[in-house]
């Protein structure tokens, strides 16, 4: 393969066999390189290659403006995240997590703090994704030599949703505040205080996080085909779906996707979550 741009010391656009334009990684690659020149193939340790245009033009962007050792730690971080994550992600993480540690970095100097006040949303929320939000930022307090605060694997955490439901971070921080307004519906409805660390609490905030992820990914649950069993919770449970009704209407007017196949899912969780 020939050197298309070269980015940054470590790092080249150049062309694969099959003409898609790919970026290739590895320490000193790029050394002494330009355009035209064959590449060194024992070098490359990394090939990336996205079929978004715009994050691909990005990434090269990231590589050429940011300094080499934050991209190595994202590098790493996203390595962690891929292991402990068992979820496809999309390729924007490369941009968005390596921007953010650059930006975090320089919060610190300045001593910059952000709004925690979603906290305690995402690590109730999305427990898993803040646990390794914690280990990206030991890894970041190691390799880079700086004091970050625990609080900051509550945004690495919205990274990592982020990536998952391959949308965009003001979408998940949206999404975030709204699953908790669904639960306070909920809690008004039934006026009860439902144990937080419990197995039909934790399948019902999995559920909306699913729920979500498809009106965004447009994608349909095909389940309200089943009217007969609707109609049936409907009798048995009339609070209930009302309260589902209200749910819905409430998403409805966030997101004007159709969400009619989801009220028999969201009527069997809310079923489960007040009824003992």
């Amino acid at each position: 393969m020939k050197v298309k741009r070269v980015l940054n010391n470590n790092a080249v656009v150049a062309l694969n066999s099959i003409g898609e334009e790919v970026i290739l990684k590895g320490k000193g690659i790029a050394f002494n390189k330009s355009s035209g020149d064959i590449i060194d193939e024992s070098k490359i340790e990394e090939t990336f290659v996205s079929q978004n245009n715009n994050v691909n033009r990005r990434y090269q962007d990231v590589l050429v403006h940011i300094p080499v050792d934050f991209i190595e730690v994202s590098d790493e971080a996203i390595s962690i995240i891929k292991t402990k994550i068992n979820k496809e992600l999309s390729d924007q993480i490369y941009v968005t997590l390596t921007d953010h540690i650059a930006n975090l970095i320089e919060r610190l100097s300045m001593g910059i703090e952000f709004d925690n006040s979603l906290l305690w949303d995402i690590k109730r929320m999305y427990k898993e994704e803040y646990s390794v939000g914690l280990e990206v930022v030991e890894l970041i307090k190691k390799r880079l030599d700086v004091k970050v605060p625990d609080d900051e694997a509550s945004f690495i955490a919205l990274h990592i949703v982020n990536a998952m439901m391959d949308t965009n971070m003001h979408q998940v921080i949206e999404i975030t505040s709204m699953i908790d307004d669904i639960y306070d519906i909920v809690q008004s409805y039934f006026n009860l205080k439902f144990d937080k660390e419990g197995i039909d609490y934790n399948r019902f905030i999995l559920h909306l996080r699913f729920f979500f992820e498809r009106i965004i990914n447009k994608k349909s649950l095909g389940v309200e085909k089943n009217e007969h069993l609707l109609e049936i919770l409907k009798k048995e449970y009339p609070k209930q779906y009302k309260c589902v009704i209200d749910i819905v209407k409430y998403v409805g007017t966030k997101f004007e996707n159709s969400i009619n196949g989801e009220v028999l899912y969201l009527m069997i969780h809310v079923v489960k979550l007040t009824t003992v």
